[in-house]
């Protein structure tokens, strides 16, 4: 908005007359030496302040068209007020009164550019001037420009509210929540009585997690407004005590909004997400439901609710809902990720095949999607397709930690299928993307640990995995394996007998069988035996130890 009224450029106009004389009589009193000649000419009179070292003409004519370009502006001639404002500076070039009118007048005739230069020789430059050159590069769209010249408005006058309100909707743009936060600050201390801003700065630092601050400023908020009319400050102070692990205190003032407004979709949506945190299942789908009930067009909301069931566990009504979607022509990928993990817990690998395979075509960049098909493949026994799949997967996926997770799948799928050196050559690339992958770690420590490869450096890869996470069962079942390997049979059964006080399984048995066998502690080591058999009944190896 121009700030100079016309009224105020009237009054300009006298105080450069004023200013004019005044210089005049100024250089002369400051001038002791100068000598004052007053010359008439036909239309003008001029004063010449003549000196020693200088000669400086102040015409009245500018005062004139100024006066001119003011009238000419007000009835809303802009091109000859220009006219006129420019005439003006070529008497009076230094005129700050005259450049600024000029480029409000280039404003006014969205000429812009124009407008840009004309304050460019302004000086000082004040709240007036950068103002202008806010509103200049917002026509322009040149936000960053304007954000500029409003930090610089904003420097000379903390109370202006435009300016902050252009900074925060170019903040809110850019996704800025620090320097957001800041100009609400200043917006609810320039109009501390507006529950609007006073809200707004709560969901803000919600989002910044900081919830003691965001409750205060909600709190405030209602001082001001209650009722429906300040519905969001109600959700919003909720939002604030789930985040301080104060559900009761959240959960009352959920139940005190929905009263207020009990077909509000954003409150529903928010009880359903509140209820579920409570594992309060039941209540949760009940306002998600009502959600898909107020919004019946609304495909967010289905999908809000296909997910709530997934995360009920209940898988019927779930894969129900994401059918409805699909059916209805919504190709969001989440729909076929969940469909197709919900047939592989239903063991139907066929639709589940389909169903991933439309995923990855919607969706290249999706590691699980790649992921889960290729174990579909694998559990349908084709191990070519499943490879094809994850090396397919590496050739889309952008971020390093899903190149690791396909990497693996390729290691993990090529060692089952006993092409040891292709797997432990892919395990050492995946180490070189990722050293600290405690899975590949293990799984290639153990693989020739288990093959009695290469014992030394099996050794060490297991020991870096269990220093990376050491209370891992599986790991330390690798390390006393190892040791085994290596001879080292007391320090092996040490870390096997700490590995089955942690963890049953069948392998983790078997391999302390072994090393208590080794120590020629047979009585102990058919006990271990039969409790792997008695885990996996159908393991003919270890059948035969316990004959022998």
């Amino acid at each position: 908005m121009i700030q100079m009224s016309y009224i105020l450029k009237i009054v300009s106009a006298a105080l450069l007359l004023l200013f004019i004389a005044d210089a005049a009589f100024s250089r002369e009193v400051s001038k002791p030496a100068a000598q004052e000649t007053i010359q008439k000419g036909d239309d003008i009179t001029t004063f010449v302040i003549e000196t020693k070292s200088t000669k400086e003409k102040l015409d009245w004519r500018a005062y004139e068209n100024y006066v001119n370009g003011v009238i000419s502006e007000q009835m809303k001639d802009y091109f000859n007020a220009a006219r006129f404002y420019n005439d003006a500076l070529q008497k009076y070039p230094e005129s700050y009164e005259i450049r600024l009118s000029l480029a409000e007048c280039y404003f006014r005739m969205q000429k812009f550019n124009d407008a840009l230069k004309s304050l460019e020789s302004i000086s000082p430059e004040d709240v007036e001037v950068y103002s202008l050159r806010g509103l200049c590069y917002r026509s322009l769209g040149k936000n960053l420009e304007a954000k500029k010249a409003y930090l610089k408005v904003v420097e000379f006058d903390t109370l202006n509210q435009n300016a902050f309100g252009f900074l925060s909707s170019e903040y809110r743009r850019l996704n800025q929540l620090d320097s957001l936060v800041w100009t609400y600050k200043h917006l609810v201390q320039i109009d501390t009585e507006n529950p609007q801003f006073w809200s707004e700065l709560g969901q803000l630092q919600n989002q910044q997690g900081k919830y003691e601050h965001a409750k205060g400023s909600f709190e405030k908020s209602l001082n001001l407004v209650q009722g429906r009319e300040n519905l969001l400050a109600y959700i919003g102070l909720a939002a604030s005590y789930r985040g301080l692990n104060q559900p009761d205190t959240a959960t009352a003032l959920y139940k005190e909004a929905i009263q207020l407004d009990p077909n509000n979709s954003y409150l529903n949506r928010e009880l359903a997400s509140h209820y579920f945190e409570l594992d309060s299942t039941s209540l949760a789908l009940q306002y998600a439901e009502k959600l898909t009930r107020l919004e019946p067009n609304n495909i967010s909301a289905k999908r809000y609710l296909a997910l709530m069931y997934v995360r009920a566990d209940s898988i019927f009504q779930a894969e129900t809902h994401f059918k409805d979607l699909v059916n209805a022509g919504d190709f969001e990928p989440g729909n076929y990720f969940y469909l197709g993990r919900i047939a592989i817990m239903k063991q139907d690998y066929e639709t589940a095949r389909e169903y991933l395979t439309i995923l990855t075509q919607l969706s290249d960049t999706l590691v699980d999607g790649w992921l889960d098909l290729g174990f579909v493949y694998r559990n349908q026994n084709d191990t070519a397709k499943s490879l094809n799949v994850y090396n397919s997967g590496l050739q889309f996926v952008k971020y390093k930690e899903d190149s690791v997770r396909l990497m693996f799948a390729v290691g993990a799928t090529l060692e089952r299928t006993n092409k040891v050196k292709e797997a432990s050559q892919t395990f050492e690339k995946l180490l070189k993307l990722d050293p600290g992958h405690s899975q590949a770690l293990n799984y290639l420590g153990y693989m020739l640990a288990d093959r009695g490869e290469k014992l030394n450096y099996a050794h060490d890869l297991i020991k870096k995995a269990l220093d990376l996470s050491p209370e891992n069962a599986a790991y330390i079942d690798s390390y006393g394996w190892v040791m085994y390997r290596l001879g080292k049979i007391d320090s092996a059964v040490t870390y096997l007998e700490k590995a089955v006080a942690m963890q049953s399984d069948p392998i983790i048995f078997d391999h302390l069988g072994d090393a208590y066998k080794a120590m020629g502690k047979m009585e102990d080591a058919r006990i271990w035996w039969q409790k792997a058999l008695e885990l996996e009944p159908t393991n003919d190896t270890i059948r035969e130890k316990l004959n022998e």
